[in-house]
Order: structure tokens, then C-alpha cells, then sequence
């Protein structure tokens, strides 16, 4: 981490940490806005879907309500106009059911069932405009017909019996009940005029085998009352018939209508729920959002103290060197990573420089100043052993100025070493120098000036030297 703040600058690093800090608060105003995006697209989905129901509900009711006005416009004209009407408001309620299936998965199972109602009541209903087709459409047509035709013909036989002893026994009066109770039945359906009927075809067969007629005229009267009770029986029975596929048509029907409340209530129902539902996760989600927005003001501030610290500390340490230089030669110095781009680094590299060079100068000062108290000593020393200690004095000063040669021998050497480095790897096709290698080399050459500094300052009196050395009797 550290190595990688050195290769930025201040005003990058700065930058950089402010960069973070927008990003952060981006990320969490992205977040924040997706999340009411979400919630407000669950809000949307849920009343769509609550609305679509509702309007399929509508349709259904309106075209179910369409179907039973046709088919009660048919069973009381017998009109085949409304049959076509019933068949129009069936495809469109199955279209509508067709509709309410695409939702979702429970309105698919409740359109299911309404579209396989629907179409039980076609099959239904088809099976009554059959069966009344089979009855007659009108008095003229079908079972009626023949069965109208048939009381007719019994009619004309006896009234062509008008007159006669029989006649005057009852045979017209009934003929007369029978149509009357005939007539009852086919307006109101109650089938004890059924039993009445054929109690009086009884009696009316009785009166015609004992009355005293031609044998011709007693085998057409008895041929046409059994003609007119099968007639009779037929229209009956094909009423039943009717009657029971108008039951299971009406069942049909009427089963759809249920149905469709139960799929209202629950709609209204998964309203509530997912309402609810939708309500928790917002206040989920909004317990989320404050976190996230926490978390980012503490991330922000921890980039903000690191870049600040990144920055303050290496200032503090320059400035409590600097502080210390002023009144001694401190021994420790301010950590640098090499081929940096900090300015504070460069900063703390110069000091560092700085340090080592008073350290240099102070060292031979004191060395230089030891070694003329020394020679001060042996020239005002009277007696031998005065002689003797001064130049031990001389020679330890000596020997530490050679000590501090060969140090600056050594340093000579690692900078040229290093000089020479940059310089083999220099660009030989006229490329730019990088900025690094810039900076190397001009910390190299300044090592090199002051090393040759010195050296110039250790060579420029060889006459104290050569002093010292003649009169020293140790040597």
C-alpha cells in the first residue's frame, strides 16, 4: 500500500480520495434508486394484475349475462337468430376467459374451468336447439305438428259421428276434456294432466269399443286416439328430455359466475398480501439503504483519514528531523521508496541527503578539530610523556579521518556504480530520459559534489600533515 501511494502524487492521491468518496455516494444514490425502482414496479405489477382481473371479471359477467339473454330470447320465440346470438357471446366469453388465464397461474386454473363450463353449456344448449327442433320450432313443425294434426283428425271423426246415439253418450265432451287437459299441460308442464290425459284416452277407448259404429269408422276412431296418446307421450318425453338439458345448461352457467367472484376475492386477497408484503420489503429495503448510506459515510472517512494520514505523518516526521538538525545530528532518517513520485517523499529523500551530508561535515569538523588539539598538544608538550600522549591523541584522530576516507570512498564507488547503471541503460535511439532515472542521477551527482567536497577539504593541508608527521618521535 505504501509503495503505491509513493507513485502518486499529492494532488492525486487528493483526488483520488475524492473520487472514492463520489463513487461511494453514487453507488449508494444507484442503489437507492434501483430499490424504488423495484418497489415501484411491484406496485405497478400488483395493481395491473388486480386490474386486469377485475376487467376480465366485468367481461365475463357482461358476456355471460349476453349468453343467458339469448338463450331465454330462444326458449321463449324459438327464434334461431338468438341461437346465433348465444353462439357470438360464448366465443367471446371464452375469449375473455382466454384472457384471464394469461395472469397468472391461479387465474389460469379459474379460466380452466370457466372456459370447460362454457363449453358444457354449448354442448348443452346445441342439445335443447336440437331437441326442440325434434319438438318444433312452432305449432307446425316436429312433434307438435304431428301431434296437432293427430287431435285434428280425432276431432273431424267425431264430429262426423254428430247425431248419434254415441255422440249423445259423451264421445265429443271427451274429446273436449282431452284437449283441454292436452292444452293445461302444454301451458303450465305439470304432469298430472299427463295422467289426467291418459285417463280420459282410457275411458274415450272404453266408449268407442262399446259403441254401436261400424266396425270401420270404431277402427279409425281407435287407431287415431292411440295415434294422438303416442303423439302426446312423445311430446312429453321430449320435454323431459328439454327440460333436463335446460338444467344442465343452466348449471353450467351458473357455475361461472361463482367462479368468477372467488376469483375477485382472491385477487383482493393476494392484494393484501402482497401489499403487506411489498410494504415489509420496503421498510427491509429502507433499513438496508440507511446501512449501506452509513457504511458509506464510515468508508468515506477511513479513505479521508488514510489519504490525510498518508500525507500528515511523512510532513510530521520532515518537520521533527528539521527541528532536531537544528540543534544536533540525529543518527535516524525518514523512510523513502525508491523511484517514487510523491512530492513529500522527494521531500523526505532531500532531508535525508541533507542529514547525511551535516553528519559528514560535522563528523570531520570534529575529527579536523581533534586532530589540531592533538597537534597543538605535541608541539606544547616539554616532557616525553606529554609527547607520548598527545601523539596517541594524533594518531586516533588520524586513523578516524582515514576511517571517514574510506567511507567516502565508498560512497564514490556506490554512486558511481550507480551513475554508471543509469547510463548503460540509457535510450540510444533519442527517447526521452524518464523522470526517475532524472532523479537519480542528480541525487548520484550531488553524493559525488560533496564526497568531492570534502575530499578537496581533506587534501588541502598536507603541510599539518607532514608536520605531524616529522614530529612525532612515536613514529
Amino acid at each position: 500500500m505504501s509503495r503505491l501511494a509513493s507513485r502518486l502524487r499529492i494532488g492525486e492521491k487528493i483526488g483520488l480520495g475524492f473520487g472514492l468518496v463520489i463513487l461511494i455516494f453514487l453507488g449508494v444514490i444507484v442503489h437507492d434508486q434501483l430499490a424504488l425502482a423495484r418497489l415501484s414496479a411491484d406496485y405497478e405489477r400488483l395493481h395491473a394484475l388486480y386490474g386486469a382481473r377485475q376487467s376480465y371479471a366485468f367481461g365475463i359477467e357482461r358476456r355471460l349475462g349476453a349468453m343467458r339473454a339469448a338463450q331465454s330470447e330462444f326458449l321463449a320465440t324459438r327464434n334461431l337468430d338468438a341461437v346465433a346470438e348465444v353462439a357470438r357471446a360464448a366465443a367471446a366469453l371464452d375469449a375473455e376467459a382466454a384472457g384471464l388465464a394469461r395472469l397468472d397461474e391461479t387465474s389460469q386454473h379459474a379460466a380452466a374451468e370457466i372456459r370447460t363450463l362454457i363449453a358444457d353449456y354449448r354442448t348443452s344448449f346445441d342439445a335443447v336447439v336440437e331437441a326442440w327442433r325434434i319438438n318444433g320450432l312452432d305449432e307446425n313443425s316436429g312433434l307438435q305438428g304431428a301431434f296437432r294434426r293427430t287431435a285434428h283428425e280425432l276431432e273431424a271423426m267425431a264430429g262426423s259421428l254428430a247425431g248419434s246415439v254415441e255422440h249423445e253418450a259423451g264421445l265429443e265432451v271427451a274429446i273436449l276434456q282431452l284437449r283441454r287437459r292436452e292444452k293445461d299441460y302444454l301451458l303450465r308442464g305439470d304432469a298430472t294432466y299427463v295422467a289426467m290425459v291418459d285417463e280420459i284416452l282410457t275411458h274415450t277407448a272404453e266408449r268407442v269399443a262399446q259403441a254401436s259404429i261400424a266396425e270401420s269408422a270404431r277402427e279409425a276412431l281407435t287407431e287415431r286416439l292411440a295415434a294422438y296418446g303416442r303423439d302426446f307421450h312423445a311430446l312429453v318425453e321430449q320435454d323431459r328430455r328439454i327440460e333436463g338439458l335446460e338444467g344442465a345448461m343452466d348449471v353450467a352457467a351458473g357455475r361461472i359466475t361463482p367462479l368468477v367472484e372467488a376469483n375477485l376475492v382472491e385477487a383482493s386477497r393476494l392484494m393484501t398480501s402482497m401489499t403487506a408484503a411489498i410494504a415489509e420489503n420496503a421498510a427491509a429495503r429502507a433499513r438496508i439503504n440507511l446501512l449501506i448510506a452509513l457504511g458509506a459515510t464510515l468508508l468515506g472517512a477511513v479513505f479521508a483519514v488514510m489519504i490525510t494520514s498518508r500525507i500528515v505523518r511523512p510532513v510530521r516526521r520532515i518537520a521533527g528531523l528539521l527541528d532536531r538538525m537544528t540543534t544536533e545530528t540525529p543518527r535516524e532518517r525518514i523512510p523513502t521508496v525508491p523511484g517514487a513520485r510523491d512530492e513529500i517523499d522527494a521531500m523526505a529523500a532531500s532531508l535525508n541527503v541533507l542529514a547525511d551530508h551535516k553528519s559528514t561535515f560535522v563528523n570531520w569538523w570534529r575529527s579536523a578539530m581533534r586532530e589540531a588539539v592533538a597537534l597543538r598538544d605535541l608541539h606544547a608538550a616539554s616532557e616525553t610523556s606529554e609527547c607520548a600522549r598527545a601523539a596517541g591523541e594524533l594518531r586516533l584522530a588520524v586513523d578516524a579521518r582515514l576511517e571517514r576516507i574510506l567511507a567516502i570512498r565508498d560512497g564514490i564507488a556506490l554512486n558511481s556504480a550507480i551513475v554508471q547503471k543509469l547510463v548503460a541503460h540509457l535510450p540510444q535511439s533519442g527517447a526521452a530520459v524518464s523522470a526517475a532515472d532524472v532523479k537519480r542521477l542528480k541525487e548520484a551527482a550531488a553524493g559525488l559534489s560533496a564526497l568531492a567536497k570534502i575530499l578537496q577539504a581533506e587534501s588541502g593541508d598536507p603541510s599539518d600533515r607532514q608536520q605531524v608527521t616529522s614530529s612525532d618521535p612515536a613514529r
